[in-house]
């Protein structure tokens, strides 16, 4: 039987007991609030942060199919969240056949697992438009480290592209000036030329021998005439990306050729070091051409007294590449300008002689067929430019 003082023992330690267990669960409660907040507060972050991102933020489940596409999205692609909700990326904005076969092995390497930064490629809008955008993709894994979703990032270049486009066209309509004044001088040489045959003949109309070889001079003036116009109309077309495997040696002669037809290397004496049986490299010819043509000009320019071009290309030290090269015997470039010459609109010719968009234009080339440019140059003793460019197999 209990006594008075157990009983008021057992009161006490209940009593005292039902105290700590409510201040614990008031405590529990403001830490619950707490967290709620904390939660809602995190939430409502990343949504501003992704709903008000300029770039288009993509979530895609295991089976790439979307389940979170925020506003930036929708402005890039035309569909709402409620449309691109649920279906297969690829399907979506991946839809023309140019491309499918691209996107779909974008996506299979994506979901390897491994991060994909910045790769440049097209997709379509809701009507069918093409965007160029930049592609970054991040996998999500669980906590035993599997991975459950992909993180997309569009970042839409298009408008910067286009601008890039005309800016290569303006510096190749620039070039092309400067090739028309060359033509223009030796299609006036042809010409007059070809005057004064026709006034040989006019004089002795009746003299077969003599006729036979005045019209032979003749054919030979018109030849270059023609050549001529198709050197001016094929530098006159617009450049369309196409690219494939291209032969430096044949690509360096072609166009070497075509300016010493024009006259634009004619006072040069010309060194060409092609190296036989060199494998292909990928790219645009169109593009590559432009190079070569921008950095022969270049040369020519700095030579205006005379001096020796040397054309050449190799195997590069680094493997899985060829590189070309131009070097001149020039005054060569000083140390406090080495580092504009790359920049747009910077250029050391007189006025009405250069754009100073030759280099920029050349360099931007070159970093979109993934190859490398350096200069090999000092005051007084030429200049050598080096543009090393991807083997197409490797």
């Amino acid at each position: 039987m209990k006594t008075d003082e157990s009983r008021r023992e057992e009161v006490f330690f209940h009593r005292d007991y039902k105290a700590e267990l409510d201040l614990y669960a008031k405590k529990l409660g403001e830490l619950f609030t707490d967290l709620t907040r904390n939660l809602q507060r995190s939430e409502g972050l990343y949504r501003s942060i992704v709903e008000g991102a300029a770039d288009a933020i993509v979530i895609l489940d295991e089976d790439a199919r979307i389940v979170s596409w925020n506003q930036a999205a929708t402005g890039i692609f035309g569909y709402t969240q409620e449309e691109a909700e649920g279906q297969h990326i690829d399907d979506l904005i991946a839809f023309d056949d140019a491309v499918e076969d691209e996107a779909r092995a974008f996506t299979r390497e994506a979901y390897s697992g491994g991060k994909i930064h910045s790769r440049e490629t097209v997709r379509y809008t809701r009507d069918g438009r093409p965007r160029r955008v930049l592609i970054s993709a991040t996998p999500i894994l669980d906590e035993e480290g599997l991975l459950y979703l992909i993180s997309l990032i569009y970042k839409d270049i298009t408008n910067l592209y286009e601008a890039h486009q005309r800016l290569i066209q303006s510096e190749k309509q620039a070039t092309l000036g400067i090739i028309a004044g060359s033509i223009g001088h030796e299609l006036n040489n042809l010409v007059g030329g070809l005057l004064l045959q026709v006034r040989e003949l006019l004089k002795n109309p009746n003299d077969p021998q003599r006729t036979r070889e005045k019209a032979e001079m003749l054919m030979g003036h018109v030849e270059k005439i023609v050549l001529h116009g198709k050197n001016l109309l094929s530098l006159s077309r617009p450049t369309k990306p196409r690219m494939g495997a291209v032969n430096l040696g044949e690509l360096l002669e072609k166009t070497t050729e075509t300016l010493v037809v024009c006259g634009v290397l004619k006072r040069l004496e010309l060194i060409r070091e092609y190296a036989i049986d060199l494998p292909p490299v990928h790219g645009d010819p169109d593009l590559l051409e432009q190079v070569v043509r921008n950095l022969e000009i270049n040369a020519a320019h700095a030579m205006e007294m005379g001096g020796t071009l040397t054309a050449g290309c190799r195997l590069a030290s680094d493997p899985g590449c060829v590189e070309m090269y131009i070097r001149d015997t020039g005054p060569g470039i000083s140390p406090e300008i080495v580092d504009k010459i790359f920049k747009p609109f910077f250029t050391t010719k007189s006025e009405g002689k250069g754009t100073g968009l030759g280099l920029p234009i050349v360099k931007q080339i070159v970093d979109q067929h993934g190859g490398g440019l350096r200069l090999e140059t000092a005051a007084g003793q030429g200049t050598t430019v080096i543009v090393t460019l991807p083997i197409r197999d490797a």
